[in-house]
Protein backbone atom coordinates (compact mmCIF):
# COMPACT_ATOMS: atom_id res chain seq x y z
CA UNK A 1 0.00 0.00 0.00
CA UNK A 2 1.16 3.27 -0.28
CA UNK A 3 1.35 6.23 2.06
CA UNK A 4 -1.71 7.79 0.51
CA UNK A 5 -4.15 5.02 0.98
CA UNK A 6 -2.70 3.94 4.61
CA UNK A 7 -3.56 7.76 5.20
CA UNK A 8 -6.77 7.58 3.66
CA UNK A 9 -7.23 3.64 5.57
CA UNK A 10 -6.17 5.82 9.28
CA UNK A 11 -8.55 8.58 8.44
CA UNK A 12 -11.66 6.26 8.19
CA UNK A 13 -10.89 4.27 11.08
CA UNK A 14 -10.51 7.06 13.05
CA UNK A 15 -13.78 7.75 15.01
CA UNK A 16 -16.27 10.54 14.25
CA UNK A 17 -16.63 13.26 16.23
CA UNK A 18 -19.18 12.98 18.49
CA UNK A 19 -22.45 15.23 17.80
CA UNK A 20 -25.49 15.71 18.92
CA UNK A 21 -28.35 14.86 16.30
CA UNK A 22 -30.85 17.12 19.14
CA UNK A 23 -28.76 20.23 19.00
CA UNK A 24 -27.55 20.03 15.01
CA UNK A 25 -31.40 19.50 14.22
CA UNK A 26 -32.38 22.61 16.48
CA UNK A 27 -29.53 24.88 14.57
CA UNK A 28 -31.06 23.73 10.93
CA UNK A 29 -34.43 24.58 11.67
CA UNK A 30 -33.83 27.87 13.74
CA UNK A 31 -32.16 29.07 10.62
CA UNK A 32 -34.84 27.88 7.88
CA UNK A 33 -37.35 29.50 10.16
CA UNK A 34 -35.23 32.84 10.10
CA UNK A 35 -34.66 32.19 6.03
CA UNK A 36 -38.05 31.15 5.33
CA UNK A 37 -39.46 34.57 8.12
CA UNK A 38 -37.19 36.54 4.96
CA UNK A 39 -38.68 35.47 2.45
CA UNK A 40 -41.77 35.87 3.28
CA UNK A 41 -41.45 39.38 4.22
CA UNK A 42 -39.69 40.27 1.44
CA UNK A 43 -42.50 38.86 -0.91
CA UNK A 44 -45.14 40.95 1.38
CA UNK A 45 -42.92 43.88 0.13
CA UNK A 46 -42.74 43.58 -3.34
CA UNK A 47 -46.06 42.61 -3.69
CA UNK A 48 -47.27 45.87 -2.06
CA UNK A 49 -44.65 47.55 -4.01
CA UNK A 50 -46.47 46.24 -7.50
CA UNK A 51 -50.06 46.99 -6.35
CA UNK A 52 -48.58 50.61 -5.87
CA UNK A 53 -47.15 50.19 -9.01
CA UNK A 54 -49.94 49.32 -11.27
CA UNK A 55 -52.20 51.82 -8.84
CA UNK A 56 -50.54 54.57 -10.40
CA UNK A 57 -50.51 53.23 -13.77
CA UNK A 58 -54.16 52.42 -13.42
CA UNK A 59 -54.81 55.93 -12.70
CA UNK A 60 -52.28 57.81 -14.93
CA UNK A 61 -54.03 55.25 -17.51
CA UNK A 62 -57.55 56.51 -16.96
CA UNK A 63 -56.46 60.10 -16.33
CA UNK A 64 -54.84 60.23 -20.02
CA UNK A 65 -58.32 58.30 -21.21
CA UNK A 66 -60.18 61.37 -19.71
CA UNK A 67 -57.77 64.24 -20.84
CA UNK A 68 -58.27 62.32 -24.69
CA UNK A 69 -62.05 62.24 -24.29
CA UNK A 70 -62.64 65.53 -23.29
CA UNK A 71 -59.85 67.05 -25.78
CA UNK A 72 -61.47 65.09 -29.05
CA UNK A 73 -62.34 67.78 -31.57
CA UNK A 74 -66.00 68.39 -32.41
CA UNK A 75 -67.46 66.88 -35.56
CA UNK A 76 -68.73 69.73 -38.31
CA UNK A 77 -71.30 67.15 -39.58
CA UNK A 78 -73.80 66.32 -37.28
CA UNK A 79 -75.00 62.90 -36.92
CA UNK A 80 -78.81 62.48 -38.10
CA UNK A 81 -80.83 59.65 -36.23
CA UNK A 82 -83.26 57.25 -37.56
CA UNK A 83 -85.96 58.92 -36.85
CA UNK A 84 -84.89 62.15 -39.08
CA UNK A 85 -83.21 59.62 -42.07
CA UNK A 86 -87.09 58.25 -41.95
CA UNK A 87 -88.53 61.38 -42.05
CA UNK A 88 -87.05 62.24 -45.91
CA UNK A 89 -89.08 59.69 -47.74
Amino acid sequence: MTTDEDKLKAMFQASQPEINQQIALKKVLAKSHKVTAVKDVAGLFVGWIWVVFLGFGASMYSARRQLNKHNRPLRKTPIKNSAQAGDTE
